[in-house]
C-alpha cells in the first residue's frame, strides 16, 4: 500500500499545525490547561526567580529567629514570652524549605525594654520585606506563602510592641 501524495501533505500540515499550536499554548501559558484537559497532570516547572527569592527568604527569616533567639538569651526573663514568636519565626523558614541554620547573634541592648522594641522593629521590616517578595514571587504558591509570612510578621510585631 502506497500513501499518496495528498495523504503525506495532509499530515505534514497537520503536525506542523499541531506543533505550532503547542509553540503558543506554551508562549501564552495555557500548555498546563490543555494538558489538564486531555487528562494529563502537569508538573509545575521551577522559576529561578523564585528561587533566589526562596534563598533569601529563608535566609533572612533565620536573621529573624537569631534576633529573637538572642534577645531570649540576653534577657532570660522574656524566654517564655519570646518563646511563641521564636516558634514561628521558625515556621516561616520551614515554610520555604529553607535550611535552619541561625546565622550568629546580634548585639542586644542591655535594656529589655529597649531590646523588645529593637525587635518589634526587626519584625516589622522583615514584614515590610516579605510583603515586597511576595509582589515579586512569579508562583501564585509562593506569593500566598509570602503574604501570610508578612501578615504573621506584623502581628509579632505589635504583640511585642505591646511587651515592651
Amino acid at each position: 500500500m502506497v500513501i499518496s501524495r495528498r495523504a503525506l501533505i495532509a499530515t505534514g500540515a497537520g503536525a506542523v499545525v499541531l506543533a505550532g499550536a503547542v509553540v503558543v499554548a506554551d508562549a501564552t501559558h495555557r500548555l498546563d490547561d490543555a494538558a489538564d484537559a486531555v487528562g494529563l497532570r502537569p508538573k509545575a516547572r521551577p522559576v529561578r526567580s523564585d528561587d533566589a527569592l526562596i534563598v533569601a527568604v529563608a535566609k533572612d527569616q533565620n536573621r529573624v529567629l537569631s534576633a529573637i533567639e538572642s534577645t531570649a538569651a540576653k534577657h532570660t526573663g522574656l524566654g517564655a514570652s519570646l518563646e511563641p514568636f521564636a516558634t514561628i519565626a521558625q515556621a516561616h523558614v520551614n515554610a520555604v524549605g529553607g535550611p535552619s541554620t541561625v546565622p550568629p547573634a546580634r548585639p542586644v541592648d542591655a535594656d529589655p525594654v529597649v531590646a523588645l522594641r529593637t525587635l518589634a522593629t526587626t519584625l516589622s521590616s522583615a514584614s515590610t520585606a516579605r510583603a515586597k517578595d511576595a509582589a515579586k514571587a512569579v508562583s501564585p504558591d509562593l506569593a500566598r506563602v509570602l503574604s501570610s509570612m508578612s501578615a504573621g510578621l506584623a502581628q509579632c510585631s505589635r504583640g511585642l510592641g505591646a511587651l515592651a
